[in-house]
């Protein structure tokens, strides 16, 4: 399997307990000469399920990686899973992403953190020690629950709205959003970008609504002035790999499904609601699809779905 690229994300939630805060901004001494890799996901589990293999290896062959987290993958508070919901529950899946990036590197499960601004928004990034993965996590209210809209969609089709996230930090307009994306991909430098399908609303088995609402915003932020795509931009699919053939090699499964299990025991929503004996997803870890023509090169001009209205 070929490798790509990826950008990496780490968690807001942990500031005030896990560490000291140094401000990074322009001025930050350049990064040493490897490749970087830049995804961005919707949700703590995305990657691991639509973009992998392709992380892995990136982190096997010593790439600087990094994902961005667009979502806090919350839960809303329901007689189900009172207690377990908000930054509650968005912590366990957190943690399952640290423990699912520390399987992947081979390494203990210890992180840094670190305070910085990207388009003048504070986030706060996750180190791994002894390693060049990064994790950002952005904490944007998912859709869930009762409200199967969320946060992403509301900044596309609701006029003057703000998403303010569920940690605290300071609100995001729609430019304000794609400005702090844009702000990730300046800084991080990849050679490419991942992200979700922009397109995966129309299919008959449709996708995530964050899933696609992040890829347009995602496709907005890699923009240059005369609306054509920036950087490379490589769309996954998402749920629709539910019914395609596996096409990933055994070895790279078994990456793969050694990175989910160390993830999925951390959610406590798989957790807790899984038989048994049972791997939540486990029909799609021999699976990762980047279809034709969902690759957007330098210069492609941009048209966004016009159909991603009346969703929810």
């Amino acid at each position: 399997m070929r490798k790509r690229r990826m950008l990496g994300a780490v968690g807001a939630l942990f500031l005030a307990v896990l560490g000291v805060l140094s401000p990074v901004g322009p001025g930050t001494p350049a990064r040493a000469a490897v490749t970087v890799t830049l995804s961005f996901s919707a949700h703590q589990d995305d990657d691991l399920l639509f973009m992998n293999p392709d992380i892995a290896s990136d982190i096997k062959a010593g790439y600087e990686v990094w994902v961005t987290y667009l979502t806090a993958g919350e839960l809303l508070c329901t007689q189900s899973t009172l207690g377990h919901c908000g930054m509650s529950y968005a912590d366990t899946r957190v943690q399952g992403e640290r423990a699912a990036y520390s399987n992947m590197a081979g390494v203990a499960n210890n992180w840094q953190f670190q305070l910085m601004y990207f388009g003048g928004h504070p986030v706060a990034v996750n180190n791994l020690v002894g390693t060049r993965v990064h994790l950002i996590f952005t904490f944007i209210h998912a859709a869930s629950g009762w409200d199967q809209c969320g946060d992403l969609y509301r900044l596309i089709n609701t006029p003057g709205f703000s998403a303010a996230p569920i940690d605290g930090r300071p609100a995001y307009t729609r430019s304000g959003f794609t400005g702090m994306l844009r702000g990730i991909i300046d800084y991080v430098r990849p050679a490419y970008i991942r992200g979700q399908s922009s397109i995966g609303h129309r299919d008959a088995d449709p996708d995530n609504i964050d899933h696609t609402a992040g890829a347009i915003l995602l496709a907005e932020a890699d923009l240059d002035g005369a609306g054509n795509t920036y950087l490379r931009r490589d769309e996954y699919t998402g749920y629709q790999i539910r019914q395609l053939p596996d096409n990933v090699a055994p070895y790279w499964t078994s990456v793969k499904t050694s990175a989910w299990d160390a993830y999925w025991p951390n959610d406590w929503n798989l957790y807790n609601f899984t038989p048994p004996g049972v791997r939540p997803w486990g029909n799609v870890m021999a699976r990762q699809y980047l279809p034709p023509g969902r690759i957007f090169y330098p210069g492609t001009h941009w048209i966004p779905p016009g159909d991603f209205t009346n969703r929810c």
